[in-house]
């Protein structure tokens, strides 16, 4: 029988007394919280944050994740080369680790070194990108709910600003299907002023088969956008998604959460395996926007609580995995491969500890995001010139 689990509560339980947290205190009700754009965030919305992260993220079956071998095609555990994947996994690293913050962990550490890839190059040549290309980014599952918690790239967005670039933060429904964002997507490119600058697209986790379904079902948009940045992106889709999606279907769809509109399952059948897999059989070709991927595949230590026990089931299948995604399901077949990051799918792209702090002790979030983001779009930009 599948049993679900439907409370964090033993897990922070646990994990607080570990950090001598006062669990007591912690439940107790409690003054609201300020998040990080000034807005309050009452104690009950965080309860509520435990229970949907829970559901989610803790909700798998209790038997074992099925082995690839039995759910996927032979084309998904080919090489890179034979996939069409090209590797700048040589330009990735020298133009992230030409610009690591001094409190980053060595460049070694944070951007893994696997077999094949090519001799490390000098640093990209700047060349005006912030006047040739505009930054857009789209987030993923869930990204509305709670009134924006959980919201990734916050950081990232303020300090690309800051730096002259022109960023937009595309918005998406986060229990949509990726059919239903597409055409919200659509929507507001058609609403922008007229700008000659195409847009390299930022895009994390779900929000990659919502921009690719944007490309499919909006072709005219693709004259708006230069290329696509997949951060931790569920391009073949996940054993997780495969394993809940009926449950989820059936009892948490429709649980109201504040912020964000009741789902129907579809905006986790869209992340089943089989789904996306099928996605690409049927559409790699009518896709000519040039894709990258950057991998999240975090070494054990570097699991965040929250993930830890999605990791764990994962990793009976691969230990490369971010807590979400299999490494080679966060490729994208015929794209770009940027490279592969010590972190796991929350930390390469959210700020939990800024954005909710009473909660820091489940994350391991201490992660370089801006120099990770802006050398993925300098190698995007540099490509392009390429291929030009």
């Amino acid at each position: 029988r599948r049993t679900t689990s439907i409370s964090l509560l033993p897990i922070v339980f646990k994990q607080a007394a570990k950090q001598n947290v006062a669990t007591a205190a912690f439940f107790k009700p409690r003054p609201p919280l300020e998040w990080i754009d000034g807005s309050m965030v009452p104690a009950p919305a965080i309860r509520a944050l435990i229970a949907v992260t829970a559901l989610f993220l803790f909700g798998c079956a209790s038997k074992s994740l099925s082995p690839v071998k039995e759910t996927m095609p032979p084309i998904v555990l080919t090489t890179l080369g034979d996939g069409g994947v090209k590797d700048v996994r040589h330009l990735y690293r020298a133009a992230v680790c030409g610009q690591l913050p001094a409190d980053s962990p060595p460049c070694e550490e944070l951007i893994l070194r696997f077999p094949g890839e090519a001799t490390p190059s000098a640093p990209l040549a700047q060349r005006d990108i912030a006047n040739r290309y505009r930054i857009a980014f789209v987030p993923g599952l869930f990204s509305d709910c709670l009134n924006g918690i959980f919201y990734p790239f916050t950081d990232v967005m303020e300090n690309l600003k800051e730096s002259g670039f022109a960023v937009y933060d595309f918005r998406t429904a986060g229990r949509a299907s990726s059919a239903e964002n597409a055409q919200r997507l659509a929507k507001q490119l058609a609403e922008l002023s007229p700008d000659p600058r195409p847009f390299i697209m930022v895009v994390y986790s779900k929000g990659l088969p919502d921009v690719l379904e944007l490309l499919l079902r909006y072709p005219q948009t693709s004259q708006h956008v230069a290329a696509v940045v997949s951060i931790a992106g569920a391009s073949n889709g996940s054993p997780v998604a495969d394993d809940l999606y009926e449950f989820y279907r059936d009892w948490l769809a429709g649980l109201p959460i504040p912020g964000c509109d009741r789902g129907t399952g579809e905006e986790v059948h869209d992340l089943r395996r089989d789904v996306r897999l099928e996605w690409w059989r049927r559409n790699r070709s009518a896709i000519t926007v040039p894709l990258f991927s950057l991998v999240a595949v975090p070494r054990a230590d570097r699991v965040s609580p929250m993930l830890k026990q999605t990791y764990a089931k994962l990793a009976a299948i691969d230990p490369r995995n971010d807590g979400q995604l299999l490494w080679y399901d966060a490729v994208v077949t015929g794209g770009y491969l940027l490279g592969y990051v010590n972190v796991d799918h929350l930390a390469i792209a959210i700020p939990a500890s800024q954005q909710i702090p009473a909660l820091s002790f489940l994350f391991k979030d201490n992660v370089p995001r801006l120099a990770l983001v802006r050398a993925a779009v300098e190698v995007a930009a540099e490509t392009l010139e390429t291929i030009r």
